[in-house]
């Protein structure tokens, strides 16, 4: 049986780009709070300072959003924690991108997530 890898992204859920007021949350130890990028049912992606350049540990995810939204410890496994490139060299502040999928959801997170995209969320016709 012949394996065949693709270059094409394929996502579960579609994925919305997310306008501000909403915002992620990392437990102790890391303590760290981010603005979201996108969001889907399947998991988040969210931008946060880095002062130390390293991505840090996290006992649990949070989000928040303006219109009285607050979910706690939304089950989640780490995708990827990345350097964003930013345009001046002489910065010695680091950002960084987060992106985690989402574990097993109850249904009251599940249409928390979903109020938060109707809200917030702006479909992304382009990747």
């Amino acid at each position: 049986m012949k394996l065949e890898s693709s270059a094409n992204e394929r996502r579960r859920h579609e994925r919305f780009k997310i306008r501000d007021g909403a915002y992620a949350f990392l437990r102790p130890p890391a303590h760290k709070i981010g603005q979201l990028i996108d969001i889907s049912l399947s998991g988040l992606a969210f931008s946060y300072f880095s002062p130390s350049g390293t991505a840090p540990e996290s006992e649990g995810l949070d989000l928040l959003a303006d219109r009285q939204i607050y979910l706690e410890k939304i089950p989640h496994t780490l995708i990827s924690d990345i350097i964003l490139p930013h345009s001046e060299s002489f910065s010695q502040i680091t950002m960084r991108r987060r992106s985690v999928q989402f574990g097993p959801l109850t249904p009251e997170l599940k249409a928390s997530i979903e109020n938060i995209i109707k809200h917030y969320g702006v479909a992304a016709n382009n990747h």
